[in-house]
């Protein structure tokens, strides 16, 4: 799952802001059908350097699902194409 991020009001995004981006996306579980509350277990994010003035990008990926579980990949670049960001959750993903 791929997207754009910036803050409501137009302000440039700063290292705080980061701790949402790498949430803001829905789940990767509804890209493949799963539907319902998606809810995080753990999440572990590593912020890497301040952003530059300008939108995210947002890449957000899932390589496994198995028990019931699931993990996302987050990473965030900024304008000038630096990864500022990266993440990973563990979620509960309800499979029946």
């Amino acid at each position: 799952m791929r997207s754009w991020f910036g803050l409501a009001d137009g302000r440039d995004a700063d290292p705080l802001s980061l701790l949402l981006a790498v949430d803001a996306l829905p789940p990767t579980a509804f890209e493949i059908g799963l539907k319902g509350w998606v809810p995080t277990v753990e999440l572990t994010v590593h912020v890497r350097a301040r952003p530059a003035p300008g939108p995210l990008r947002v890449s957000i990926t899932t390589r496994n699902l198995a028990g019931g579980f699931l993990e996302e990949d987050a990473e965030i670049w900024d304008s000038a194409d630096r990864l500022v960001a990266q993440s990973r959750q563990l979620a509960r993903a309800r499979l029946s």
